[in-house]
C-alpha cells in the first residue's frame, strides 16, 4: 500500500511555487517512486477540499473532473497501489467560516499506509503583511490599520490562521504527533536547494533540486515589494490595480530618498514588534514541544533587518517626492478616464 504525503500550506509559504514545481516535474517524480496526482485542471489537489469548502480554486477544480467526490474516488485507487502519493493544497489549511472537516479528511485518508501532513510555519509579522499583499493583488485593498489591528487581535488574517501552536492543536485532535511534520519556512528558504530541497528529502525521493524544471516567475505568485505596493494601492485606489509602470516608480523614488536595495514591510515599526512579542513565545513552546517526534526541529525568529523601511518612516518629503515621480509618468493608453495618481499630480 502507498504511503501520502500531504502539503497543506499554510498559505504564503512557497505553496504555488512547490505546486507548480511538482506539476511541471510529475514525470521525473514518478520516476522516483512519488505519484502527484492530476486532480483537476490546475497544478494542484485544490478540488479535493471542495467537499467542505466552497472557494472558487476548490470548486472550478473539481467541477473540471467530475466533483469532488470523484476525485477522492481516484485517490481511493492510488491508496491500494505501490510508492509515496503527494498532495498539495493550501485550502487545507483555510479557516474560513467553512473549513475543511478534518475528522472526515482523517477517515478519507486511514486507507493509507503510511501518512503525513506536512505545515510550514512563517513569521507571524512577515506572514500578516503577504496575506494582505495577495488580497490587494487578487480581491483588492484593504485599509491597513483595521486589517492590522483586527489581525492582532483574533490572530487570524482573512481565513489565515496565526498562532501556528493553535493551528498544530486542531490538528491533533485528529492526526498523531508523529503524523505532523512541521518546516520553517525560513531556514527552509535558506538551506542549499531552498525548499524544493526540503520537498524532495521529505519525500526520499533521492533528487536535487537543481535536477527538476524550474517554474517561471509569474507561476511561483511572488509578493511584490510590500511598502511600494501599499503606498501604490493608496494612489490608484481601491478600484484599480495600480500599473506596473506605477510601482516602479515609486520603488525608483524610495530609493533615491532611502538608500538602495533596503527591505521594506507595510507594517508599522510598532507593529511589527507587537506581532513578535505576541507570537514568538507561543513559536518557541511549540518548536520544543514537537522535539520528541520531530528531533532537531527549531522555528527561527529573527529581528528585522537593521535598514529595513517600515510604514511610518514614509513621511511628507517622501509623498512629495512621489509627487514628482509620478507627475512625470506618462498617461497609460487607450484608458477611458484617468487614474486618481494622474488626476492629483496634474493641474
Amino acid at each position: 500500500m502507498a504511503r501520502l504525503v500531504l502539503h497543506m500550506g499554510a498559505y504564503k509559504t512557497g505553496t504555488t511555487y512547490l505546486q507548480h514545481l511538482f506539476h511541471l516535474n510529475r514525470d521525473l517524480l514518478a520516476r522516483a517512486g512519488v505519484i502527484y496526482p492530476p486532480t483537476g485542471a490546475g497544478y494542484a489537489q485544490h478540488g479535493l477540499t471542495a467537499l467542505w469548502l466552497d472557494v472558487p480554486e476548490a470548486v472550478q477544480a473539481a467541477g473540471a473532473t467530475g466533483g469532488a467526490e470523484a476525485l477522492w474516488r481516484d485517490l481511493d485507487r492510488h491508496a491500494r497501489g505501490p510508492g509515496t502519493v503527494l498532495l498539495s493544497s493550501e485550502l487545507f489549511s483555510h479557516w474560513g467560516a467553512r473549513r475543511v472537516d478534518l475528522a472526515d479528511l482523517a477517515r478519507r485518508l486511514s486507507g493509507f499506509e503510511e501518512l503525513r501532513l506536512v505545515y510550514t510555519m512563517r513569521r507571524q509579522a512577515e506572514l500578516v503583511q503577504s496575506v494582505w499583499l495577495h488580497q490587494a493583488r487578487n480581491i483588492g485593498p484593504r485599509a491597513i490599520h483595521p486589517y492590522v489591528r483586527r489581525a492582532f487581535d483574533k490572530r487570524m488574517a482573512s481565513g489565515v490562521r496565526l498562532d501556528h501552536a493553535s493551528v498544530y492543536n486542531t490538528l491533533m485532535g485528529h492526526f498523531a504527533p508523529e503524523q505532523i511534520h512541521l518546516v520553517d519556512y525560513h531556514q527552509a528558504s535558506a538551506a542549499p536547494g531552498g525548499l524544493a530541497q526540503v520537498f524532495l528529502d521529505l519525500l526520499e525521493t533521492g533528487l536535487a533540486a537543481g535536477d527538476l524544471r524550474q517554474p517561471s516567475a509569474d507561476q511561483g505568485n511572488i509578493s511584490p515589494d510590500p511598502l511600494v505596493y501599499y503606498l501604490a494601492s493608496l494612489i490608484a485606489g481601491p478600484d484599480e490595480r495600480p500599473p506596473a509602470e506605477m510601482c516602479a516608480r515609486i520603488a525608483e523614488s524610495l530609493c533615491q530618498g532611502h538608500g538602495p536595495d533596503r527591505p521594506t514591510s507595510l507594517l508599522a515599526r510598532y507593529e511589527y514588534v507587537k506581532f513578535r512579542s505576541r507570537f514568538a513565545p507561543g513559536n518557541a513552546e511549540l518548536a520544543a514541544r514537537v522535539q520528541p517526534v520531530q528531533p532537531g526541529f527549531s522555528f527561527q525568529e529573527a529581528d528585522p533587518p537593521a535598514d529595513m523601511l517600515f510604514r511610518d518612516d514614509i513621511r511628507e518629503h517622501d509623498w512629495a517626492r512621489l509627487a514628482a515621480a509620478l507627475y512625470r509618468m506618462p498617461p497609460a493608453p487607450n484608458r477611458d478616464r484617468p487614474g486618481r495618481a494622474w488626476t492629483w499630480f496634474r493641474p
